[in-house]
């Protein structure tokens, strides 16, 4: 069993309690000699145990897990090869956050059973790459640009510059806004960012036009924010229309959850 196999084929089940004996067997052994592989099941396993926790869990009517799973079966029929494993479904659930998250935002949470699921994004993928770079550098030197101190500084720069302020509320993190830039790319592209720290920790926010963009394969949402785990950080992607946001950060999704139930997620025109 190799890293990506592990990640593509067995994590989900792993954390689910779904393998067998020789699985089992085989995922501690290949565990055993690889920290990646350790630190994303305890990643998924403290993620899984959040939302638990965070969201009051119904079961959805049985008619409606019925229709989804067949769905489900139809599609891995289509698509996936006989030699592949299948997995056991498990029931959909659905649920919300408690009275002040659910005045911003109601969602579902589906908590079952994938392969494809919780496959990480093409190495070397170019939108990625390109934010965690501008993460390391920002992490070492940002100089904040001229009048750009304050958040009405940076949503209004954002305004006149996309047309909508991207401006999250970290502070319940302890992060407050150290400072904004907008700048040219060398290929003339208009990015804006906005670093935001405290207590040993960093957050970086870039906000620029993509028209051809797709989100990569892989990565989970939380709170409307899709996250991927990319050179050792985290990476969550957002857009309005052909605006994207990304942030960058050191800390997981589940650290971050107070700030996006607080924020409710990317509010375009808060301030």
């Amino acid at each position: 069993m190799d890293h990506r196999q592990y990640i593509e084929q067995y994590l989900s089940a792993d954390i689910d309690g779904e393998l067998s004996p020789a699985e089992s067997q085989a995922v501690s052994s290949h565990l055993s000699s690889c920290a990646d592989c350790r630190q994303r099941q305890a990643d998924e396993r403290a993620f899984k145990a959040l939302l638990r926790q965070q969201i009051p869990i119904l079961s959805a009517p049985p008619e409606l897990r019925r229709k989804i799973v067949a769905a489900l079966d139809r599609e891995d029929a289509a698509r996936v090869p006989p030699q592949v494993r299948r997995f056991s479904r498990l029931p959909l659930w659905l649920g919300w956050a408690g009275a002040a998250a659910a005045a911003a935002a109601i969602f579902v949470v589906v908590l079952m059973s994938s392969p494809r699921r919780h496959s990480p994004p093409s190495p070397g993928n170019p939108a990625l790459e390109a934010a965690a770079n501008d993460y390391l550098k920002a992490e070492h030197e940002f100089v904040p640009g001229s009048g750009l101190n304050t958040q009405t500084d940076l949503a209004n720069a954002l305004t006149m510059n996309f047309g909508y302020p991207f401006i999250w509320d970290f502070s319940s993190l302890g992060l407050n806004l150290a400072g904004g830039q907008i700048v040219h790319r060398p290929d003339g592209q208009l990015v804006a960012y906005s670093l935001y720290k405290g207590k040993g920790q960093s957050i970086l926010c870039i906000n620029l036009r993509q028209m051809d963009f797709s989100f990569p394969p892989g990565g989970h949402a939380l709170h409307g924010v899709r996250f991927y785990r990319y050179r050792g950080l985290w990476i969550g992607v957002v857009n309005y229309g052909s605006v994207f946001c990304y942030f960058v950060t050191r800390m997981s999704p589940q650290q971050m959850l107070p700030a996006l139930i607080h924020s409710g997620g990317l509010n375009p025109g808060s301030l």
